[in-house]
């Protein structure tokens, strides 16, 4: 989905805010503080109903406001969030209230790369779980489902094993029965994330040699179980383990994307810049395989120059050009835009200046 029209109000310094030509690709400069990387939060808000920078509605709603407002329009749709200091939110497709957040997100899939994508690589596997994930969400249409139904089941177990009290038989009774749920919906997204697998990683290699042509890197899936065992055996065998930490410490939930180079893991080897491109990589070749689908995602890239230099980001700009993907984003200093002008055809660039969260239209 590509969006004609962008409307906010009460996200930060972003009173009210109307964009109404965008273009595949816009640009948005600014010192810093002037607003420009909100109007990133305010469409990652839109798409996912979560802001990139904090947890806390209370932070990105005005100071005594009630409530903020993203509205957008493309070709076909209408969406729109109305995120409330309380932290609910009602969420409209088309004019219409819908129930999940999802529905939203399953039209228009975000990806985000700014300065602390690089924690991707090196704060647990949560993240990179996360982002295998996104990208099972928007290609393989049973996954979302099955995530909910094997989320449902991991609580049960987790509850069981706090609660480990009482008759011995009726508790083993119960947590055998959740397992057996539990490892069923496990086995399911284990076989589509080793199918969407097969099908990312030689793209993710096509993205590493124009990015990282020097640096051979590989990418595997961990599964967190005895895969040839299977999950159930996993769960029956560690179930006294699990009740000592009161939680499961097997399956999907605890799955890892692994990069390594030949001279080792990447996040001990890669310089900072180098990590960013790699970083890069997984989300524009994720994006790639979304667009053999037919699918369009827009790209949030917040602070593009930093820990890259000139060549990383002419090859970054390059690549990003050959993906039909709409790009928001933002730069410290305008006269860097002249810089890109080799790269980029501007009749299909929008470049704004921000200031005190008022934008205004530039010609380049």
């Amino acid at each position: 989905m590509h969006l004609k029209r962008l409307h906010v109000e009460r996200i930060r310094n972003l009173n009210r805010v109307e964009l109404t030509q965008l273009q595949p690709f816009n640009i948005f400069y600014g010192d810093n503080g002037s607003g420009k990387s909100s109007i990133l939060e305010a469409i990652h808000l839109l798409a996912t109903g979560r802001s990139f920078r904090t947890n806390l509605v209370k932070q990105y709603i005005q100071r005594g406001g009630a409530d903020g407002l993203v509205y957008a329009e493309s070709m076909h749709y209408r969406l729109g969030l109305q995120k409330l200091i309380t932290g609910e939110q009602i969420i409209r497709l088309n004019g219409d209230n819908v129930a999940t957040q999802s529905e939203l997100a399953k039209l228009l899939p975000v990806q985000l790369i700014d300065p602390d994508s690089v924690s991707l690589l090196d704060t647990g596997s949560k993240p990179r779980r996360q982002l295998l994930d996104w990208l099972m969400f928007h290609v393989e249409p049973e996954f979302h489902s099955m995530w909910l139904r094997y989320q449902r089941a991991l609580k049960q177990r987790n509850n069981l094993l706090k609660n480990n009290h009482g008759d011995r038989s009726v508790w083993l009774q119960n947590i055998q029965s959740w397992e057996h749920a539990l490892a069923e919906y496990g086995e399911l997204i284990h076989g589509l994330r080793e199918k969407v697998m097969q099908q990312w990683q030689p793209l993710f290699q096509q993205y590493c040699a124009l990015l990282l042509p020097d640096i051979p890197i590989s990418l595997d899936y961990a599964a967190a179980f005895d895969v040839e065992q299977g999950l159930l055996h996993s769960l029956d065998q560690h179930r006294t383990r699990d009740m000592e930490r009161t939680t499961t410490q097997h399956g999907p939930h605890r799955s890892d994307l692994r990069l390594k180079t030949p001279l080792g893991i990447a996040d001990e080897v890669l310089s900072r810049g180098q990590k960013k491109l790699l970083v890069v990589a997984l989300k524009l070749s994720q994006i790639h395989m979304l667009q053999d689908l037919g699918k369009e995602t827009v790209v949030l890239l917040d602070d593009f120059s930093a820990e890259l230099d000139d060549s990383a980001q002419g090859r970054l700009l390059s690549t990003l050009v050959s993906l039909n993907s709409q790009v928001f984003m933002t730069i410290l200093d305008g006269s860097a835009i002249k810089n890109m002008q080799d790269r980029l055809d501007f009749s299909t660039v929008a470049v704004f200046e921000v200031s005190n969260g008022q934008l205004q239209p530039q010609i380049f």
